[in-house]
């Protein structure tokens, strides 16, 4: 059974008994073995670019240390922070769950729409998928009004919302596909009574990055070294490993 790392990005907002559950979850999506690596350098939560860059080195530093643990990583934020920084960093497969996402739903359906947790977010996805080349395929942003701290995964009306929501994409902005734009949505575990009650493909971004990362393991498939060129590792001291900022150690 292939092994995958799950980058979680967040940094302490999430309880033991939280990291377990979502682990576990995680877990009965996809067959492979699956291991929350907990970043310890970040933000709390990924609401902005700003936090998306502050997220970074963290990341790093978990691929460092897991890079012969497992056999592919998923980067636990749908924004994908530092997707192509960590494909320079490590030969191990790194899978982002908004690329693989968008991707499949320009597949399914010709225009879809993101449901997003927050108008202050929407710039940042916009220049996401503008950076997947999808811009011309996205419907519409609609938001959920709800920030990532605040996602309840014992609430219904966080479900009815995306219902609701989903539905006026669908109807008024012309999405055949939809997409959850956290992956705190993914753990709440009500993406299929969502799904079962929209008339468009509701995609889960945490099973596609998993199924996606399993697959690349067990076919041998990896980011390209010409389209990720590796980096000379001695050049990053002091921003990954012990050595501290301005260090120069090689």
């Amino acid at each position: 059974m292939v092994s995958i790392g799950y980058l979680v990005v967040n940094v302490g907002l999430f309880s033991e008994d939280e990291i377990e559950r979502r682990e576990r979850v995680a877990n009965e999506l996809v067959d492979a073995e699956v291991t929350f690596l907990q970043s310890t350098r970040g933000p709390r939560v990924v609401e902005s670019t700003i936090e998306e860059e502050w997220a970074v080195p963290g990341l790093l530093e978990l691929v460092d240390e897991h890079e012969d643990d497992v056999d592919a990583f998923v980067i636990g934020c749908f924004g994908d922070p530092g997707l192509n920084a960590l494909r320079e960093y490590t030969e191990v497969p790194v899978v982002g769950p908004a690329e693989v996402t968008v991707h499949t739903a320009a597949m399914v359906g010709e225009r879809f729409t993101l449901l997003n947790l927050t108008d202050a977010t929407e710039p940042v996805m916009e220049r996401l998928f503008r950076g997947y080349s999808l811009e011309d395929r996205l419907a519409s942003v609609r938001t959920l009004s709800v920030g990532v701290a605040d996602i309840d995964d014992q609430s219904a009306t966080l479900a009815r919302q995306m219902v609701s929501t989903g539905r006026a994409a669908i109807e008024e902005d012309g999405a055949d596909a939809l997409i959850p734009g956290c992956m705190g949505l993914a753990f709440v575990g009500n993406h299929n009574p969502v799904a079962e009650e929209l008339d468009a493909p509701f995609l889960d971004p945490l099973a596609l990055g998993l199924e996606t990362a399993a697959t690349w393991a067990r076919h041998d498939i990896a980011q390209s070294p010409t389209a990720s060129p590796a980096i000379d590792r001695s050049r990053l001291a002091g921003l990954v490993g012990a050595a501290g900022v301005g260090s120069d150690t090689a």
